[in-house]
This record gives C-alpha cells, structure tokens and sequence, in this order.
C-alpha cells in the first residue's frame, strides 16, 4: 500500500466547496463531489458514463439532475431505493449494463446501516467481512470500467464500537489489490475522496 504517496496527495488536496443542500446523516455526499468527478470523466475523453452502486435510500437521488447537467449518462443502484428511477439490485452481484468512464463509490460505512437489507454491506461483523462485501463491487467495476476508467471512493474517518475507523487506508488497499492506482485525492469534510485509475 502506497501510504506516503497517498499521504502526501493528501496534505496537497483539493478542497472542495460545500454546497449545502445534503445530510451526511442520512449518507448523502456533498454535491460537489459528483459534479468534480463527472468534469474529470468529460476532461480525459472517457465514456461519458458513471455507475454508482450504493446509491442510497432516502428520497430523491439528486445525482441524476447532476448527471444530466454535467452531459453524462447515470445508472445508479441500490438495494431498497425510494426512487423509482434507481434500479432495484445488489451491486455485489450485477454490474451496470453498459462500459463506463467512472463509478461513483460510496457504500454504507462499516457499522453503519441504512436498510433492513440482510445484504446491505454495512451489516458486515467484522471489518474482514466488510471489505470482502464491498470488494465483490469493485471487482465487478474493474469488469466495466474502460480502459483507464475512474472511480471515485468516498470514505470517512471516524468511531465505532470504540475503534477507529479509516475508510480511506480500507480503499487504498482494497483497489490496489484489485489492479487500481491512486490518481488524485480531494477533500470535502469530513470525507476524504480517493480517485483510483484502472490499469
């Protein structure tokens, strides 16, 4: 695991603006987020396409009204969704239809779970289990991505059960396993956003 490029890919980060508008609470991302990584799709020429495949649970999914004014197409998954225009689908099993220029990576964090969902990832015992549930994702995303395709990770740090949690270090070592490389890393508190390049 490559920590102190990582390290310092941090330290000279991005920050993005906060746009107001989410509830980290309900695990919604800042919408700055999605429109940074849909222009980094368009700026390298890659398939202007983006699935996400935890697209969460609670009322509209507003990423399709961003998708749509930054010129990409969407597809976006989600075990129980509440809106009718996200597929109903375990993302640890089906990947989207089509090649894609970028996924949009933001599972439920460890320990955190935001369905009755017996397969929602953060139902996961242990953090063995977790990774293991969230890399059958990313192993099917290496399968769709085109070549020298992104994905943009979305993590957190934070407490459980007395542990601390670094979701960012989980995702640097789960992608590279999975034949990624780190490309860029931004910042929108408290998340850390790794953006990973497939080889």
């Amino acid at each position: 695991m490559s920590i102190k490029r990582y390290l310092a890919k941090r330290h000279g980060a991005v920050v993005l603006p906060d746009c107001g508008d989410y509830d980290i609470h309900s695990g919604q991302s800042n919408p700055a987020i999605f429109v940074r990584f849909a222009d980094e799709i368009l700026k390298r020429k890659l398939t202007p396409v983006i699935w996400e495949p935890f697209a969460g649970h609670t009322g509209e999914y507003v990423n399709f009204s961003r998708a749509r004014h930054a010129g990409v197409r969407l597809w976006a998954y989600d075990l129980q969704p509440s809106d009718v225009r996200v597929l109903r689908f375990d993302s640890t099993m089906y990947g989207p239809p089509q090649p894609v220029g970028g996924v949009f990576f933001h599972p439920s964090y460890f320990g955190y779970m935001f369905c009755d969902d017996s397969n929602e990832v953060g139902f996961a015992s242990n953090k063995d289990e977790y990774v293991r549930r969230i890399g059958k994702t990313v192993d099917i995303a290496g399968g769709y991505l085109v070549q020298d395709g992104l994905v943009c990770a979305i993590g957190s740090s934070y407490r459980y059960a007395g542990k601390s949690i670094r979701m960012d270090l989980w995702y640097l070592d789960l992608f590279e396993k999975h034949g990624f490389e780190m490309d860029d890393v931004w910042i929108s508190t408290p998340d850390v956003v790794i953006v990973f390049r497939r080889k």
